[in-house]
């Protein structure tokens, strides 16, 4: 049962118009995609940036040509080439996306995927908050759309065992229905010995957390439902 899980982040997959970057311009056509594997902020501005892609048959020079060219590059060199793929370095003066979502406390998880212009970002956020956060500074990237998001749990439980009684007993003794609301803390606390105020906290604690459950998957529905230009 999902209600069973407090310790959560949250996965998404966002699609970001990259203009200013030239990995991205270069893949404009549609032709081309490539993964950024790693990379390392070097300052502000600049990041390094280790990029392979997986059909290198095609006109590759073309394509260089295209980032060589792009205001934003600084640094290219190709690594190595085999039948399959093409891996190279290359120093790119744009930054803007990785601190948009570093700087709001959103891990990324390489590959940064580069295709159609587009930058697609995997991305763990320790809750919804950090991840608006980081919607509200794409703006000042370009486009953006949320392609996918799920919550990853931790194994841990939302609810304590006495919530779980207290809740359990709660509904037996009729506490939710509006039929039979004569029931009382003090009825409850009697059939599990304890105490009232014990019944009250462990009552309201567990409902609340339900309560939070629910809101956060309310909450991931509207970020679904985002797509900024």
């Amino acid at each position: 049962m999902i209600l069973g899980y407090v310790l959560c982040m949250y996965l998404a997959t966002v699609r970001v118009e990259q203009h200013t970057c030239s990995l991205a311009v270069a893949t404009r056509d549609g032709e081309l995609k490539m993964d950024i594997l790693a990379y390392i902020i070097l300052n502000e501005d600049d990041a390094l940036f280790l990029v392979r892609i997986a059909d290198p048959d095609r006109d590759a020079g073309k394509y260089f040509r295209i980032m060589e060219d792009h205001e934003s590059t600084i640094f290219i060199q190709i690594l190595e080439k085999t039948k399959t793929t093409l891996d190279f370095l290359a120093v790119i003066r744009d930054t803007t996306g990785i601190r948009a979502f570093e700087e709001s406390f959103c891990f990324i998880k390489p590959p940064i995927r580069v295709e159609n212009g587009n930058k697609v970002y995997t991305v763990l956020a320790p809750d919804l908050a950090q991840l608006k956060e980081a919607y509200n500074k794409l703006k000042e990237v370009g486009k953006w759309k949320v392609v996918e998001i799920n919550r990853v749990t931790k194994g841990h439980n939302i609810l304590t065992q006495r919530q779980k009684e207290v809740i359990k007993i709660a509904y037996e003794m009729g506490y939710f229905s509006s039929a039979r609301r004569g029931v009382t803390i003090q009825e409850m606390a009697d059939a599990l010995s304890i105490s009232r105020s014990t019944t009250h906290k462990h009552l309201k604690d567990g409902v609340g957390k339900i309560i939070q459950y629910y809101i956060d998957k309310h909450s991931v529905k509207q970020i679904m439902n985002l797509d900024e230009g």
